[in-house]
């Protein structure tokens, strides 16, 4: 029988301006609140805020996660829209963007952010993994995800990317999704990690896991 796995997570309130205030930068430099690095209250999603039509270029969010592991992500701009990152960050060093800023930018936090994938041990026999969250205050909407991509080395064959991934594809997984109270769920399918994703909200997740089985890495 595995160790139990516990973990707490809370967001802060969202604040579209966390990291970088509203600015106008044209194809000029975007600036960020902090020049030695925002950080933020915990590792989560970057949301850029377009006033105006910046779908034809791309932003580049560079910073680290909660480990302190270096991460980028790049994504299109919004057509006066907000967009949100894919990874999520602890601290944001540096965002920079492939054309022009059509008008107004700004960068911050909504209210979504994942923990770190907890990856579990696949040498076990059986891979049975049980998982627990519990919303011990406040209000927040949840969901737990898995993969099937190793987080740390994503698919590779003969030095190329096949997949074409920047990041580990998430899937929901289908009982604790988008939950509001205290829930909890299990796997008997081969998965390579799992995390705990806040939608919303800002209450206190506790959450606890179990892997059954024999077996060691």
């Amino acid at each position: 029988m595995g160790q139990p796995n516990i973990f707490t997570r809370v967001l802060a309130a969202s604040n579209v301006t966390a990291v970088s205030p509203s600015q106008s930068p044209g194809a000029g430099v975007i600036t960020i609140n902090t020049t030695a690095g925002v950080v933020l209250d915990t590792q989560r999603r970057i949301v850029l805020t377009s006033g105006s039509n910046d779908s034809s270029i791309n932003f580049t969010i560079s910073g680290t996660n909660q480990v302190g592991a270096p991460i980028t992500d790049t994504i299109a701009g919004g057509n006066a829209t907000a967009v949100v990152s894919n990874q999520d960050f602890l601290t944001v060093t540096g965002i920079t963007h492939s054309g022009s800023v059509a008008g107004t930018f700004t960068a911050g936090t909504n209210g979504q952010g994942s923990s770190l994938w907890q990856i579990i041990n696949w040498n076990s026999v059986p891979n049975n993994l049980s998982i627990a969250v519990e919303l011990r205050s406040g209000a927040a909407n949840f969901t737990v995800e898995h993969t099937y991509d190793d987080p740390n080395i994503l698919p590779m064959t003969g030095g190329l990317n096949l997949a074409g991934l920047t990041y580990a594809f998430p899937w929901p997984d289908p009982l604790i999704n988008g939950s509001s109270s205290s829930a909890e769920t299990s796997y008997q399918i081969p998965i390579l990690a799992w995390r705990l994703t806040t939608n919303s909200g800002t209450g206190t997740l506790v959450c606890r896991s179990l892997q059954s089985g024999l077996g060691s890495p």
